[in-house]
């Protein structure tokens, strides 16, 4: 149980950071972002840490590897969906902001939105052209989904390192997951 209040504190924290920078990095310290990178924030960190208890399960039946794998692809969904609710807050339901020539957000490629941001615009997604992806719009993935990509990936980093490193001989960092 201690190992978990560990857990949680330390997503905690991340949670409070992840919302600061957010605001900072995406937004230009504008208040009326506060509650969007808030919900933004807390959708990553409830998947984040969905996929970090199962990971924990997983380690306690025997399946290191498995468990740094799950969080992996917990940290990937995580960032995912936080991009794809930022943008949804931020165009749909505040209206703070639009695409060019008043297009409607491209939920239909909302699961590339996130690996899109990260490659360079001239870099398809499977055999997706990133225009697609961004109804044209490249200032929206510049300005509102690259900071929140690279913010959360980071915050992912911050919160998987230690745990992966306690599994594959490194320092303990939490007592619940033993070195495999």
């Amino acid at each position: 149980m201690d190992s978990g209040l560990s857990m949680i504190k330390r997503l905690g924290l991340l949670w409070v950071a992840a919302v600061l920078l957010l605001v900072l990095l995406a937004h230009g310290r504008r208040a009326e972002y506060l509650p969007i990178e808030a919900l933004t924030a807390s959708a990553w960190a409830v998947l984040l840490g969905m996929g970090a208890f199962l990971a924990g399960r997983l380690v306690s039946w025997g399946h290191a590897r498995s468990a740094v794998v799950l969080l992996g692809v917990a940290a990937l969904v995580a960032c995912d969906v936080a991009v794809v609710v930022d943008s949804a807050l931020i165009y749909d339901v505040a209206g703070y902001w639009t695409l060019n020539d008043g297009a409607g957000l491209p939920y239909s490629y909302a699961a590339l939105w996130y690996p899109a941001s990260l490659l360079p615009s001239s870099v398809g997604i499977f055999g997706v052209d990133q225009t697609a992806i961004t109804a044209g719009d490249f200032e929206w993935q510049a300005e509102h989904i690259v900071p929140v990509a690279v913010v959360l990936t980071i915050a992912s980093a911050v919160f998987i390192a230690p745990v992966v490193r306690a599994l594959f001989g490194g320092r303990l960092a939490s007592p619940e997951l033993p070195a495999a």
